[in-house]
């Protein structure tokens, strides 16, 4: 792994995340509220709280429990960040709350939460929201260590930046247990991805360490992680040979992590069957008379297989409580992305490799609409686009991974594809990221001009201040993938196949 690429990475992806997490109003996430009272119940020991009609019932500091007051403008584009308002009383005073995430896993809210034993206001909740950037930022970043130590990285940091949609970056900055999920996952993946595609022994026990913990994290944050683990794992494997496989299990850093992951699955799915959590039912009450309620699994899984597109917006980037998407030129920037990597694949993978990308693409096509369909009858029509995100990101970097070496491409060529990719990807980010902006500031019918200078709702910091650092620290991270995607190529390098060759420069 690269320490440098690690530490840049972090804190550039940290930066991002933070953007998010300091210009999003107070409970502007999805289910924020839910999330924001169970991380203060379960680092003052409350793992669970009391049954009750309207969730569990914990005890928190005043701000947290009165979050679910601040979501005036939840459901209404038109309605700026400006509604909201906070009950009387101290507000540290700690009060009855209830949360609808009673049941769910306490590990994430264990590692966000701790910012709420200190504050004393609503500041805590932004603290709660950087603590959670911070963890997400650092998987991402362990990705990127990992693929900077590849032979011949390619196209795949392309990919990883490409996997890092503006929904991605809304999510680490937010109280969502989704958020570690997808980069904690994608950690496990590549780090599978890393042993089986460029073994290197002495690198061997490096990544199986952060495939190990990774894995340990990421089946502990939600109730359907322990699939995604099993994919996130399984699937690099097509690619090992037997002769590798071998190799591999004579190594006993491999049986301990073999271990570590047993161990820690174990524990997520004793949680799930302790708790009832995966099937409680639906995540708000207010959801409860869902009228797909009841129907059958067939229903289910035809109804999400057809939607598989218009869920897949919000993958890219839906913000807020699905009422604030973004603009439609994002939407066919990543199409495009997608597009071409698809197509690419399907004409240039063979073997092991095309096996490889058409299983992930399997398992993003058809998981989905199978779990709906199991859950339909009792929970209703719950899917949305981010549930699907660890194996959309798992699949943008494996096709980008394996393609890697199978593009005939002089150093030229790369590099304009590298920099028209990476200056794509900045501007669709920036575009999103000031799309959610000035919904929050001025609702989404207000003006640009409005926003800068007649706010209705400002964030800490002020507007100015964090379009800026919005958009120095997106062209900073497609800065970084563009140096990573072409920094070891010689001037007239071309890869075909797994074979590299020095061609002539022309006359």
């Amino acid at each position: 792994m690269s320490w440098r690429v690690f530490g840049l990475a972090w804190a550039l992806l940290f930066v991002l995340a933070v953007s998010f997490a300091l210009a999003t109003p107070i409970s502007a996430a999805p289910d924020e509220p839910a999330h924001l009272v169970k991380a203060a119940s379960v680092v003052r020991g409350q793992l669970v709280g009391e049954y009750s009609d309207a969730g569990q019932v914990v005890q928190v500091p005043r701000y947290i429990a009165t979050a679910r007051e601040r979501t005036c403008f939840a459901f209404q584009p038109k309605t700026s960040a400006s509604c909201t308002s906070t009950s009387g009383g101290p507000q540290s005073d700690i009060v009855d709350g209830s949360t609808s995430a009673g049941l769910y896993n306490p590990l994430y809210y264990a590692v966000i939460g701790w910012p709420s034993l200190i504050a004393q206001d609503a500041g805590g909740i932004y603290a709660m929201r950087l603590a959670g950037a911070a963890a997400c930022s650092l998987f991402l970043a362990l990705t990127a260590a990992m693929i900077a130590r590849w032979p011949r990285p390619g196209i795949a940091p392309l990919g990883l930046l490409v996997s890092i949609t503006p929904m991605v970056l809304f999510l680490s900055g937010t109280v969502n247990p989704n958020s570690l999920e997808i980069a904690s996952i994608l950690a496990v993946f590549v780090g599978m991805l890393s042993i089986a595609l460029h073994p290197q022994p002495d690198l061997l026990a490096s990544r199986a360490a952060i495939v190990m913990s990774s894995a340990a994290i990421a089946v502990n944050t939600r109730g359907l992680a322990p699939v995604w683990l099993v994919v996130a794992i399984a699937t690099p494997l097509i690619l090992v040979t037997a002769r590798q496989a071998g190799e591999l299990f004579r190594s006993r850093i491999v049986w301990l992590a073999v271990a570590v992951v047993a161990a820690a699955t174990g524990l997520s799915v004793l949680w799930l069957s302790l708790s009832g959590s995966l099937t409680a039912g639906i995540e708000d009450p207010r959801d409860a008379s869902d009228p797909s309620v009841g129907e059958s699994a067939a229903t289910g899984f035809i109804a999400t297989l057809e939607q598989t597109f218009l869920l897949g917006r919000g993958a890219i980037g839906i913000f807020g409580w699905l009422d604030t998407p973004v603009p439609a030129a994002v939407f066919f920037v990543w199409s495009a992305f997608i597009g071409a990597l698809a197509l690419m694949a399907f004409v240039l993978l063979r073997g092991r490799r095309f096996a490889f990308a058409a299983t992930l693409a399997g398992t993003v096509l058809l998981l989905p609409p199978l779990i709906q369909g199991a859950y339909i009858a009792g929970g209703g029509f719950v899917w949305q686009g981010r549930y699907t995100l660890p194996l959309l990101v798992c699949l943008i970097v494996g096709v980008a991974a394996v393609l890697a070496d199978r593009l005939e491409l002089e150093r030229g060529s790369l590099e304009r594809l590298s920099a028209s990719a990476a200056a794509l990807w900045a501007g669709a980010h920036w575009y999103s990221f000031m799309t959610a902006l000035k919904r929050y500031g001025v609702g989404a019918d207000g003006t640009w001009v409005e926003l800068l200078l007649r706010p209705e709702w400002v964030p800490p910091g002020g507007i100015v201040l964090w379009a800026g650092i919005s958009l120095v620290g997106a062209a900073a991270v497609a800065a970084g993938a563009h140096l990573l995607a072409t920094v070891r190529l010689s001037p007239t390098a071309v890869v075909v196949g797994e074979r590299s060759s020095v061609r002539a420069a022309r006359g």
